[in-house]
């Protein structure tokens, strides 16, 4: 179908690091766990629903995090002993849905037709916004979905040159690698026991949804743009991170003080710096902690929040990561240092 958006988007995000005018940005929150969706008695006992799928059990997901998408790890019962029956129509996102468990057989329907595939893990299809394909399952499975707003795709698809409107086609059993370390580590990135990164998962998200669009999608070619950041929007970016680094910065927030779109944002920071923004802020936000743990006799909690990590652990774990040391040890080597040079 020659969408080539995937392409496009992709270049701005390595796989190293993958992981709207007013700007408002809200405190970042002690509690970045975002939670499945609403408690629901069922045959079972009480469980959670999936956002995505009401019908599946969500075992991690993030919620309303993403705003304009929702990844999920949730098991969905065997055909027969299901705690509740799919709905007759389809979900009103469009739907990328990995196998992650032992192979079992998958029986559908589409265009009138009964489908029978065995899904082994890795496996993926693709579900358009309001396609119902009433799923049978041989085994319970555990899956990873990433739902997607059709109006958001839409918008992504024709801010990288796509004709419009951008059909999103049933795509039933494929695998792409790409795909699959993206879902892995969105998905992963809500599940772990420190706060979910917003840049990194939304881009994750903006890379998942470009791959949709190149595996699915049917808008036909996307332009492909050059070049980086004027310096002056450059610097005003980079001005509103230092800005803002105790508070939660989405890429939408970056995009809109840069003036371009969201969906462009990542490539032309790229371009600009080097760095994936994702990593840019988060070198800030240790530079910033280790500044003030080397200048100041401030608790390393009150330096961990205003760099913009949830805690001190943290700020332990990310610097223990990056740098190899913890904030404690970093304080003493320099308490160490100033008084053997005195």
């Amino acid at each position: 179908m020659g969408v080539t958006v995937g392409e496009a988007n992709l270049k701005g995000i390595s796989l190293s690091s993958i992981r709207r005018a007013n700007v408002k940005l809200r405190p970042r929150e002690q509690n970045f766990r975002t939670r499945c969706g609403t408690p629901v008695q069922r045959d079972t006992g009480t469980v959670s629903a999936s956002h995505i799928k009401p019908h599946l059990r969500c075992l991690q997901g993030s919620g309303a995090d993403l705003g304009h998408a929702v990844a999920e790890r949730s098991v969905e019962r065997a055909a027969g002993i299901a705690d509740s029956t799919p709905p007759p129509v389809g979900p009103p996102v469009h739907v990328l849905l990995m196998h992650t468990g032992r192979s079992s057989n998958l029986r559908w329907s589409a265009d009138g037709a009964a489908r029978r595939e065995r899904f082994h893990a890795g496996d993926v299809l693709v579900n358009p916004a309001g396609w119902a394909s009433r799923p049978r399952w041989q085994d319970d499975v555990e899956l990873l979905l990433l739902g997607i707003d059709p109006v958001w795709l839409e918008k992504l698809a024709a801010e990288s040159g796509a004709r419009a409107p951008v059909e999103i086609l049933p795509r039933y059993h494929f695998t792409d690698p790409l795909l699959k370390l993206l879902l892995e580590r969105l998905v992963a990135e809500y599940a772990g026991p420190g706060p979910a990164d917003s840049l990194y998962a939304q881009s994750l998200v903006q890379a998942a949804a470009a791959v949709m669009l190149r595996v699915a999608g049917d808008g036909g070619p996307a332009a492909v743009r050059d070049g980086g950041l004027a310096p002056r929007r450059l610097g005003e970016v980079v001005d509103f991170i230092h800005a803002n680094l105790s508070r939660r910065v989405t890429l939408a927030d970056l995009a809109t003080v840069a003036g371009v779109s969201e969906s462009h944002f990542t490539r032309v920071f790229r371009a600009s710096t080097g760095e994936s923004p994702h990593r840019y802020v988060m070198q800030r936000r240790l530079e910033h902690a280790r500044r003030e743990l080397l200048g100041s006799s401030r608790s390393i909690a009150e330096i961990a929040v205003e760099a913009g990590f949830a805690d001190q652990s943290h700020l332990t774990r990310t610097m223990r990561r990056h740098e190899g040391a913890t904030p404690r040890m970093l304080r003493e080597a320099g308490r160490g240092a100033g008084g053997s040079s005195s």
